[in-house]
This record gives C-alpha cells, sequence and structure tokens, in this order.
C-alpha cells in the first residue's frame, strides 16, 4: 500500500513540472507575439504620418505649380499647314 502512494507521488510531481514548463511556453510565445504586435503597430503609426506627409508636400507642389488643363495641344501636321475642314 505504501509503495502505490509513493509512487503516485512521484507522478503527479512529474505532471506537475510538466504543466509548469508547458505554462511558462506558452508565457514565453506570448510574450513573443505581444512585442512583435507592438512593433507592426508602431511600424504601422510612422507609415501613417510619412504618408500625410508626404500628402502635404504634393498638395503644396500642385498649388504652387498653378492651374493646369489635361486637354492636349493642337499642333500642326507634319507638311507645316492646318488641316481644313
Amino acid at each position: 500500500m505504501k509503495l502505490s502512494w509513493i509512487h503516485r507521488t512521484r507522478r503527479t510531481k512529474r505532471v506537475s513540472r510538466q504543466d509548469a514548463m508547458a505554462t511558462i511556453v506558452v508565457m514565453a510565445l506570448i510574450s513573443i507575439l505581444l512585442i512583435f504586435l507592438a512593433g507592426n503597430i508602431r511600424t504601422l503609426y510612422s507609415l501613417g504620418r510619412e504618408l500625410k506627409l508626404i500628402e502635404q508636400h504634393q498638395t503644396r507642389r500642385l498649388k504652387a505649380a498653378g492651374p493646369g488643363t489635361n486637354a492636349l495641344a493642337i499642333t500642326n501636321p507634319a507638311g507645316g499647314q492646318p488641316a481644313q475642314e
């Protein structure tokens, strides 16, 4: 009787150690994922700020260029005479 009790106690300690190790491993993995997530959020925020800055520069540049049209310029044909209808 006494031997079976000792055997159960050793098995319980072994299982509890394995459970503790598994808990530590899972916590380490979660920590790594949280660090990765924080880095990605920071990078995304920086990219958003940079995009706003580029948009502001482009808006200023286009305002300084003045109004332009997308109409094609009419040029003379290769012969030098304007085309008549």
